[in-house]
């Protein structure tokens, strides 16, 4: 089949199946070396359905290309599962946008003193989905259960879907070869799914907002203080230091 008959079958347009051929998913059966008229065996309309099938359901051409080598019903499973979390994280985050604008979620914003904290502590670049495994991993690493104050995590860069931090989990020990310095900081109690992502992003927004709207200025990495947790059962301080 000439190319043209080949999308009237297979319902592609003739710019998608010289797309898809570029890149090895479905190349032509024959290529007329004087012409350079494409041609295609009437053999591969299934693939050219499963290609148009697989890009509904929003995998990348990459993706794709791997499944066709080693096409398997576990696979296809894999992808359902797959789309069914992103589904949930963007119906989850859709929420938490509807809270915001409702105004639904409050945070009451508190200063304190703190004295110096001596630590030790582990860095690493994480996104957001490796996070908690790295927080849980590290406090127990640390020996965070037997410390006498509670673990926490500072954030020397932004973690999220896109971006991976630095992040330093922290747990404090007097002989730690790291200090916090002595100051001012502003902080909010949150519990529960309130110190889930992205709700967390809400306390952040509290805190800053704060400190903006009393004319005082953030001096260092925000933390996260855990009272309890990371888990099921979680209640954190969200603080920022003050200058």
């Amino acid at each position: 089949m000439a190319i043209g008959e080949f999308a009237s079958a297979s319902r592609l347009s003739q710019k998608a199946l010289r797309l898809y051929g570029e890149n090895g998913l479905l190349p032509p059966a024959w290529v007329d070396p004087e012409s350079g008229y494409r041609y295609y065996g009437a053999e591969q309309l299934q693939t050219a359905a499963l290609i148009a099938l697989l890009r509904r359901a929003g995998l990348p051409l990459a993706e794709i290309r791997a499944f066709l080598r080693e096409p398997s019903v576990e696979r296809v499973d894999a992808y359902e599962r797959a789309a069914a979390d992103e589904l949930a994280e963007r119906r989850q985050v859709l929420r938490h946008v509807k809270r915001i604008l409702q105004e639904e979620s409050m945070y009451d914003v508190i200063t304190k003193t703190v004295e110096a904290q001596p630590y030790v502590s582990r860095t690493k670049h994480v996104f957001v989905a490796d996070l908690e495994p790295f927080i849980l991993d590290t406090f127990e690493e640390l020996g965070r259960d037997g410390a006498e104050e509670p673990g926490f995590v500072l954030y020397h860069g932004p973690v999220n879907t896109d971006e991976d931090g630095p992040v330093e989990v922290c747990v404090p020990t007097r002989d730690g070869d790291k200090c916090l310095p002595a100051g001012e900081i502003a902080y909010t109690e949150i519990n529960g799914e309130q110190c889930k992502f992205p709700q967390i992003l809400g306390a952040y927004e509290a805190v800053y907002r704060w400190a903006k709207e009393h004319r005082r200025e953030a001096c260092g990495p925000a933390r996260e203080i855990y009272l309890l947790g990371p888990g099921s059962d979680e209640q954190l301080h969200i603080a920022v230091p003050l200058a």
